[in-house]
């Protein structure tokens, strides 16, 4: 049986079809006041459950689309700083959390989508899955994974928030296909294809593990590339954070 197929019912229980979209209520109906038999009802309760999710699915991607139509790049107005002991620098921009929300949620909500998150520890590592929601019942996840910073100077608690904000604002941006750009970029939209990180950048990441003693094959392989110089300039960020948080973690 398709979704495409429209079922009735015959006096005497039987099934035919053709090819028009179901009325599939008014089918149970029938078939309740005609007594037809536990499976004619079970194929159109599931007739029925799946043309539901497929019309919920259509109407979370419409959701979507206008969605990310109408959501502008999001402005990086905060920096980070990163320095090694040799001496390499780099400093980056970002969205905070808060501003993301800020711009998104106006425009989610008045297109009946919501967001949440799901997350999880397990050997130092924090999981954090975003799903969103539309209020016909599809939804969609993206999921962000990074290291607890575990430096001393800071409670339980505390370590595992700072991880928690900048999962759940990867998770979010991943879920939603954000876009964030330079506030003197001169209106570019940050959508360029990313390229491969700087040498410098190589040698910062290099120097950094081998202040931190982070493995670096475990560490490519959380960031699922061959080498260093393989990085994408979209994946730095996660991992300064990564190193940041396990030099951290040795004072």
């Amino acid at each position: 049986m398709t979704d495409t197929e429209i079922i009735t019912i015959e006096p005497a229980g039987e099934i035919t079809r053709r090819d028009e979209t179901p009325q599939v209520m008014d089918l149970l109906q029938t078939a309740l006041d005609k007594n037809v038999s536990v499976e004619t009802l079970e194929r159109l309760v599931a007739l029925h459950e799946r043309m539901s999710d497929r019309q919920a699915a259509q109407d979370f991607a419409a959701a979507m689309a206008d969605f990310q139509e109408a959501c502008p790049p999001i402005p990086k107005t905060s920096t980070a700083h990163i320095a090694s002991k040799s001496g390499a620098k780099y400093s980056y921009t970002y969205a905070e959390l808060d501003q993301i929300a800020r711009v998104v949620g106006p425009l989610l909500h008045a297109r009946g989508l919501s967001y949440a998150w799901d997350c999880e520890v397990k050997e130092g590592m924090l999981k954090c899955v975003c799903t969103v929601t539309h209020t016909a019942g599809h939804t969609a996840t993206g999921a962000f994974m990074c290291p607890i910073d575990e430096q001393r100077q800071m409670s339980g608690p505390q370590q595992y928030a700072s991880a928690l904000t900048f999962a759940q604002r990867k998770s979010l941006s991943q879920v939603l296909g954000l876009s964030t750009t330079d506030e003197d970029n001169d209106g570019a939209d940050g959508d360029g294809e990313p390229e491969t990180i700087t040498k410098e950048q190589v040698t910062l990441l290099r120097d950094m593990i081998a202040e931190s003693g982070a493995d670096e094959a475990k560490f490519l392989a959380y960031l699922g590339y061959a080498s260093l110089e393989d990085i994408l300039d979209t994946s730095l960020e996660a991992a300064l954070a990564a190193l940041e948080a396990k030099l951290r973690s040795k004072k």
